[in-house]
């Protein structure tokens, strides 16, 4: 094992004192590419050793103001964490940045468990990905009731005529809370206002 990042690096303008303290701790396995499964499992691994909750939230802060190429892997890894705050850090910084793996994302949605799936959807909504309508399109017979109301969500955000189809079917569906979403999400995105 190495230490992933050494103070004789050059440091990244806007990296604070603290980000390269937290990433001394960090070991990956030697290898002479950089593999970003490895690392974001590294990173994983750090933060789930720490039992301070503010301290891993500090941590998770920390990891989302770097530019690194293996920081959106980290953060989509952290989609499927049980802690609500650690998903929706992760959800709100790989949102800002246009260097998340989309594909895999669109992949990601088709497996549980049902927060990482609503988190997924929450980052295609900030974003308002054009094409993740037919990634949606199954999500709206999901079991989980959260699944389908973030999918509401996004496809109002989102828009276009696939998407409001696809709000006009959760319209009806059999949960108040996901109709009642999608039902302002159809009025969102639609042109046409009856009274």
């Amino acid at each position: 094992m190495i230490k992933f990042l050494r103070r004789t690096q050059p440091e990244e303008p806007g990296v604070s004192e603290h980000a390269l303290k937290v990433y001394e701790g960090l070991k990956i396995p030697k290898t002479r590419e950089l593999n970003f499964p490895a690392i974001a499992s590294a990173v994983r691994k750090k933060i789930d050793i720490l039992q301070n909750r503010e301290k891993k939230l500090k941590m998770l802060r920390t990891i989302a103001t770097l530019r690194m190429p293996w920081v959106p892997v980290v953060l989509f890894d952290l989609l499927d964490d049980p802690n609500e705050e650690i998903r929706d850090i992760a959800v709100r910084e790989l949102a800002r940045r246009d260097d998340w793996p989309v594909e895999k994302a669109y992949q990601r949605l088709g497996r549980p468990p049902w927060y990482a799936k609503s988190a997924i959807l929450k980052i295609l909504s900030r974003k308002k990905c054009g094409d993740a309508v037919l990634h949606i399109m199954p999500l709206l017979n999901d079991p989980n009731v959260d699944v389908r109301r973030c999918a509401a969500e996004a496809l109002g955000e989102i828009g276009g005529l696939e998407a409001r189809a696809l709000l006009v079917r959760l319209a009806k569906d059999r949960n108040l809370y996901v109709r009642r979403v999608a039902q302002d999400a159809l009025d969102k995105v639609c042109d046409l206002k009856f009274s």
